[in-house]
Parts: structure tokens; sequence; C-alpha cells
């Protein structure tokens, strides 16, 4: 029975060995190259767990930045919140505001970015406005400076009193129309009275409302003579384009004079009195 027992373990040991000489053995260069595999191999895992997140960034900040545009443009905070408008005299703020649609709720980037456009809009609705500029001033707050033409003047147009601007075009009162220049006599010629307003316009503003009347009265010699009449009593004669250049030397002239009468600066300048008959 003891045989058997370890008979039946000599021939394991047989089989074990015979088992090991059947393994082809492992050369140094076999082992090294199963270390470097095993050691490369979480190296390579790294590496592609880097580059996929790599490129998801590359994906998703982009979107996020575009998604974050688009929801800035459509919000709210992208509208504009308060108009400040300076350099008007004659036109209200609001007034402003609605001729050229520049006012609140609107996208501030469509509003900063036309101001030739909101300057269109506003003439076409009141000629006086002459200029208009947009600067941003905060996140949701625009400043608009403008330029007025000024009034220079009420004229019958067409049956009815019309506002007379410094570049000769109209507009309805708004108001009493008091303390203005009156112009006559240009039916016939709406270029001098063109002319006229566009020169009156350029005057300082104590000339302009020194200015009681402003009349059409060509001659032969010259056809293109204006006659004002001033409120301290005196007559002035000048031609049309010359109006805003030799006006301005009216103060001067009248501490020369002794008394009331014309002043003639058509064909330079010299006055004398009403009653002197000789001129």
């Amino acid at each position: 029975m003891s045989d058997d027992r370890s008979g039946h373990k000599e021939h394991e040991r047989y089989v074990q060995r015979l088992h090991q000489l059947e393994q082809p053995e492992l050369s140094a260069d076999d082992v090294e190259r199963e270390d470097a595999l095993q050691q490369t191999l979480p190296k390579l895992t790294a590496k592609q767990i880097q580059g996929n997140r790599r490129r998801f960034i590359s994906v998703i900040i982009p979107f996020a930045v575009i998604l974050l545009i688009a929801l800035y443009i459509i919000s709210p905070l992208n509208k504009v919140k308060t108009v400040t408008v300076t350099g008007n005299h004659d036109l209200s703020s609001r007034e402003i505001q609605q001729i050229t649609n520049i006012k609140p709720g609107r996208y501030i980037y469509n509003v900063v970015k036309e101001p030739n456009a909101a300057l269109k809009r506003g003439q076409q609705k009141n000629p006086q406005l002459k200029d208009v500029k947009i600067e941003r001033t905060g996140w949701r707050s625009v400043k608009v400076t403008v330029s007025e033409y000024p009034v220079i003047g009420v004229i019958n147009r067409q049956g009815k009193q019309q506002v007379l601007l410094g570049n000769g075009k109209y507009r309805s009162p708004d108001g009493p129309l008091t303390n203005f220049v009156t112009y006559s006599n240009f039916e016939k010629s709406p270029v001098h009275l063109k002319i006229t307003a566009e020169e009156i316009g350029t005057l300082p503003e104590a000339i302009r409302h020194s200015i009681s009347d402003a009349s059409f009265a060509p001659t032969k010699l010259n056809p293109d003579r204006i006659r004002l009449l001033m409120n301290d009593g005196n007559t002035v004669y000048v031609t049309a384009d010359q109006l805003g250049k030799k006006m301005k030397y009216y103060p001067q002239i009248v501490t020369k004079m002794q008394g009331n009468g014309v002043i003639d600066l058509q064909y330079g300048a010299y006055s004398y009195g009403y009653g002197d008959k000789s001129k």
C-alpha cells in the first residue's frame, strides 16, 4: 500500500518535470521587453486620457463661449437702459430720442454703430437737427450729443407761418412766434431766401436777434440786394451772399453813427442819416 503511494508521488514529480522541460525558457531580452511593455501600457493609457481631455476641452469651450454670447445678445443686459442727451437747445431730450430712435429698450450695439442712420432719421422728421454723435458711457447707457440749426426767423409760406432755420429749411412752429426775424418778398426767389437764411444763421446770436425784418430788395445794379430792418431803428443794405461776413461789423459801425440811418454794406461800408437827401 505504501509502495503504491510512493509510486503515485513519483509519477506526479515526473509529470511536473516534463511540463517544465516543455516550456520555452525566456531569454534576458524577452524579460526586458515584457518589463518595458508592462511599464509602457500605463503611460499610453495616461496619454490617451490626456488627449481625450484636450479634445473635449477644445470642443466644449468654443461652444460655451458661443452660447454665452448668444444669451447676452438676446438678454435685457444688451439693451439700452439710460439715454443722456446734451447739446440740444430748441429740441427737447425726449424729442431727440423719438426722432432719432435712440431710446431705452433698443439693442445697444445697434444704437452705437449707426450715428449716420440716426442723423438721417432725425433730419427727416425735424430738419433743425444738424449733427448726432453717440457714445457708450456704461454697460447699458449711451450719451447722445447733438447740434441744431438755429431758428433765424418766421416766414409766411403757403398761407401759414413757418419757422425758418439756419440751413434755409422750414419746420412747423411749436410755440409762440415772438422776437424772431420776419422774412418778406422772397416768394419769387427761394434761392435768395435760402442764401439769406444760411448767412444769418452764421451770425453771432446778439446780432441775429437785433434784426427785425429781412426782405429781398433787388435793384438793376445789385439783383442780390437784401434789406435788413434793425430793432434799433437802422436800415442795412447788403448783398445776400456777403451778409454773414459784413454784418459782423455792424456793432462797430453803429457806435460811430450820430443817429439812426442807413448802413450800406453792398460795396464797402458807409452810413448816412435818414434825412441826408444827398445819398
